[in-house]
């Protein structure tokens, strides 16, 4: 009798050492769990801001008779694009997400085979814009158009290349960029991650403190590049 009432005193101590370890295990996991989830969540929804902007830059002049798309038009595109991860104005400062939003847009029109126009334009809410200024710009030599090689082009994206003269493509390249100036730095905490910490992603343009990134190739409609200042 007395061996067995010890015997299972000791089964018992046994279960309690191997359920106080695995807590620590669980709780990992799912904290992992959630990262992940949280992850692919910031992924779709920065495609989904992507395809909302190629939606309206395709439509946003449609009731206009001059259809060429304008910086405020840029503008406006990269502000409504971003609203469905930043609900309200946390995508200005002093960003309490830890990220800021910028889409950019690649246009290009085949010349000849070995020549392209290119303009690029974008819309940012980084640390020089506001809700009330919230600063577009459109790079470029001149009238913000240049001419380009092949060879850059297809640098930029493959699917960017045309076939035929007169062609045209643009490239919109949306990005979570990871605030870091000043006091404001990122901190995966302030996005929910407990345990991952999303990789500095590289852009066309080379900036590598993104969070995330999402590119789309589309074919614009007639008339609507390039952007007009």
């Amino acid at each position: 009798m007395y061996r067995t009432l010890r015997s299972r005193k000791s089964y018992r101590g046994g279960i309690l050492i191997e359920f106080t370890f695995s807590i620590p295990v669980c709780i990992s996991l799912l904290f992992f769990i959630n990262d992940h989830y949280r992850f692919y969540e910031l992924q779709s929804k920065l495609k989904s801001s992507t395809y909302l902007t190629a939606s309206m830059l395709q439509q946003i002049s449609n009731n206009r008779t001059n259809k060429q798309i304008t910086i405020k038009d840029i503008r406006n595109i990269s502000y409504a694009g971003c609203l469905n991860f930043f609900h309200t104005t946390t995508m200005f400062d002093p960003y309490p997400f830890g990220i800021y939003y910028v889409a950019h847009f690649y246009y290009v029109k085949r010349i000849s085979s070995d020549s392209y126009q290119y303009q690029k334009s974008y819309g940012a809410t980084d640390r020089s814009t506001s809700l009330e200024n919230m600063k577009n710009v459109v790079a470029g030599s001149g009238d913000g158009v240049s001419t380009i090689r092949s060879a850059q082009v297809e640098a930029m994206h493959p699917d960017l290349i045309c076939q035929n003269d007169g062609e045209e493509r643009v490239l919109i390249d949306c990005n979570y960029g990871k605030v870091n100036w000043g006091s404001e730095q990122f901190n995966k905490s302030k996005l929910g991650f407990f345990i991952l910490n999303p990789p500095n992603v590289k852009s066309v343009d080379g900036r590598t403190n993104n969070a995330f990134v999402y590119q789309l190739v589309i074919t614009p409609k007639p008339g609507l590049f390039p952007v007009k200042k």
